[in-house]
């Protein structure tokens, strides 16, 4: 494993560390110990990978350790200790239902690339027929950025963005 350039101290503790798990793994310290103890490790780097089956990593030991458990461990187990690529994660359609688009009503809106807004009822209370709350949608932002901790596409704050999922903003305050 290449982190940095060769000589460097991160590139020695990095091959101590891949020698130490390796001895481990040789001398029965199973695999999935490693996992549970390694994965969800937050440190710098961090952020979004190239890898198609592990999206987000937390740190360099959280990508490497999820890797493994990836290529080594049987479904059962990495469900166990929640990691599963990014297929597996990926909510199939159930058998039988397809999948239908909702007409929108107005083309304008469609070609300024927003979505069908369901009308508001009920006076602008936000109550729709049947007593319930109506849902209103926001426009998709196709120029937001992506979250680099968690990896969910974030909202404008103002000028900034801040992510709806764990509260990182794009650098405002």
């Amino acid at each position: 494993m290449k982190v940095s350039k060769q000589g460097s101290t991160l590139a020695g503790i990095m091959d101590a560390f891949s020698i130490s798990v390796s001895l481990g793994l040789q001398h029965g310290v199973p695999l999935a110990t490693y996992v549970r103890k390694y994965t969800s490790m937050r440190f710098e780097p961090a952020g979004i990978t190239d890898d198609p089956e592990l999206r987000i990593a937390t740190s360099l030991v959280d990508y490497i350790f999820r890797r493994l458990a990836v290529d080594y461990l049987t479904r059962e187990e990495r469900e166990e200790l929640g990691v599963l690529s990014t297929a597996e994660r990926m909510q199939p359609t159930l058998p039988g239902v397809a999948e239908a688009a909702t007409p929108t009503e107005d083309l304008r809106e469609e070609e300024a690339g927003f979505g069908s807004v369901p009308p508001m009822t009920g006076g602008g209370t936000g109550e729709a027929r049947g007593g319930s709350p109506s849902l209103i949608q926001r426009a998709q932002q196709r120029d937001a950025p992506i979250c680099y901790q968690c990896g969910m596409v974030m909202q404008r704050a103002g000028s900034c963005y801040v992510c709806s999922s764990c509260g990182t903003t794009s650098g405002c305050s």
